[in-house]
C-alpha cells in the first residue's frame, strides 16, 4: 500500500472513533452488570490419512490435521476472559499442530503460543475500541475446529488470514446491523513484515433470526520489506442461513485483486476467486450430516503461489473439492467427527503423487474428537 493509502486508512479509523464517540458521548454508560472473569479450555485431537504419497508426513493444504498417519493434537488451549460494562479483554494460549504449522515461524516462533491477546474499552454506549492480537475477521470458516461444521478447511479458508494484530473499532448500529473498522500490521501477521499498514472492514446484517449476511475486507500492501509494493484488495462475503431446525446453510465467497501480479504481464492486476457451500443436516439431537462443495481459482498465484504444470508453464492453483462428514455429540460440549474429502486440481496441474507418478487428485479421511471445558 502506498503511504497515502496507509495514512487514509489510519485517518478513517481515527475519524470513525471521534465521530461515533462524540455522537454517543452523552449516552447512558452506567454499569448494568457485574464484572466477570472466566477461564475455559478446549482440546481437539485427530488422525488423518490421505493417498498423496509425496514423501513427507506434512499434508498439503491442511491447516487442520496437517500430519498424516499419526494420532496427534490439533489444538490444546486455555482462555482467560474478563468483561464488564466498560472494559473487556481476552488471552488465549495454545499448543498443538495447528499453531505449530500455521502461526509465525522463525524468528518469531514464540508467537505460535498466542492465539489471542487483546483488550478494549467501551468509548460510548455501542462503541468499543480493542487493541492487540485477534483471530481474523475474514471467512465463513475459521482455524478453530469446534467453530466449524467440518474439521477440514476449504481451500478458500486455507488461504485466508487466520490471525491479525492491530486496532479494532466496533459499533452496533442496531440489533440487526453491526460494523467494525480495523487498522492492522498486515494480512495474516502479528509482527509487521513491512512499514505499511493494512485497513479492514466488517459489516454484518441480520434481517431476521435465521439469516446473517457479513461482508469483510482487508486492503494493503502485503509484500515483505525490500520488495516493490503491490496493493491487495481482499473481499469476503458470508451467508449464514438456518433453513429449518434441521438444516443450516453456510455460503462463503472470496474475491481478491492485486496490482502488478499477472503472470503474463507484470504491469497488470490479477484476480482470484474462491468459494464454498456447506450444508449441515440434524439427524437427531446428537447426530449431524455435513457436506461441502468448494472451488478455488487463482490463475496467477497471487494467494497460492505458483506451480509448474504438465506443459512446463507457471500457473496458480485451480481446484475443486467435495467433502462429506458425520458428527456425533455425546455431550453438549464435545464432539466426534469422521469425514472424507476429495480434492481435484486441473488436469494439467499434477501436484499430488501415488509414490511414483504425479497426479491431479487426492482423497483424504480425517477423524477428530474435541471437548470444551
Amino acid at each position: 500500500m502506498k503511504k497515502s493509502n496507509t495514512r487514509l486508512a489510519q485517518l478513517i479509523v481515527i475519524c470513525f472513533t471521534i465521530v461515533i464517540t462524540s455522537f454517543s458521548y452523552n449516552s447512558d454508560v452506567r454499569s448494568q452488570t457485574e464484572p466477570s472473569f472466566k477461564v475455559s479450555g478446549y482440546v481437539d485431537t485427530y488422525y488423518a490419512y490421505d493417498n498423496d504419497k509425496n514423501g513427507t508426513s506434512l499434508r498439503q493444504f491442511s491447516a487442520i490435521a496437517p500430519i498424516r498417519d499419526e494420532f496427534r493434537i490439533n489444538l490444546a488451549q486455555i482462555t482467560g476472559k474478563y468483561s464488564s460494562d466498560r472494559i473487556r479483554g481476552i488471552v488465549t494460549l495454545q499448543f498443538g499442530d495447528i499453531p505449530k504449522y500455521n502461526w509465525p515461524q522463525s524468528p518469531n516462533e514464540y508467537l505460535q503460543y498466542i492465539q489471542e491477546a487483546n483488550g478494549g474499552f467501551r468509548a460510548s454506549k455501542n462503541l468499543w475500541v480493542d487493541f492487540g492480537y485477534f483471530l481474523t475477521h475474514i471467512g465463513a470458516e475459521g482455524i478453530i475446529p469446534k467453530n466449524n461444521y467440518l474439521s477440514s478447511l476449504a481451500l478458500t479458508t486455507y488461504y485466508e488470514p487466520f490471525y491479525q494484530s492491530g486496532i479494532r473499532v466496533s459499533y452496533d448500529f442496531s440489533e440487526k446491523v453491526y460494523g467494525s473498522l480495523y487498522l492492522l500490521n498486515g494480512f495474516n501477521v502479528f509482527a509487521d513484515n513491512n512499514k505499511n499498514k493494512s485497513g479492514g472492514l466488517q459489516l454484518g446484517v441480520k434481517p431476521n433470526k435465521n439469516l446473517e449476511i457479513i461482508y469483510n475486507n482487508i486492503i494493503g500492501n502485503e509484500q515483505p520489506a525490500g520488495i516493490p509494493g503491490k496493493t491487495r484488495r481482499y473481499n469476503n462475503l458470508v451467508f449464514k442461513y438456518a433453513v429449518s431446525k434441521q438444516l443450516d446453510i453456510l455460503l462463503g465467497g472470496d474475491f481478491c485483486f492485486q496490482e502488478k501480479s499477472k503472470l503474463t504481464d507484470s504491469t497488470s492486476s490479477a484476480s482470484m476467486f474462491a468459494g464454498l457451500l456447506t450444508l449441515r443436516y440434524k439427524l437427531s439431537p446428537k447426530f449431524y450430516l455435513v457436506t461441502r462443495g468448494e472451488i478455488f481459482q487463482d490463475d496467477n498465484g497471487i494467494m497460492s503461489g505458483t506451480f509448474t504444470n504438465s506443459n512446463g508453464k507457471l500457473t496458480g492453483l485451480k481446484a475443486t473439492g467435495v467433502a462429506f462428514g458425520i458428527e456425533h455429540r455425546p455431550i453438549d460440549n464435545g464432539y466426534i467427527r469422521v469425514e472424507t474429502r476429495y480434492l481435484k486440481t486441473n488436469d494439467d496441474l499434477k501436484i499430488f503423487s501415488d509414490g511414483v507418478n504425479p497426479r491431479d487428485s487426492r482423497t483424504e479421511v480425517i477423524f477428530t474428537t474435541g471437548v470444551e471445558f
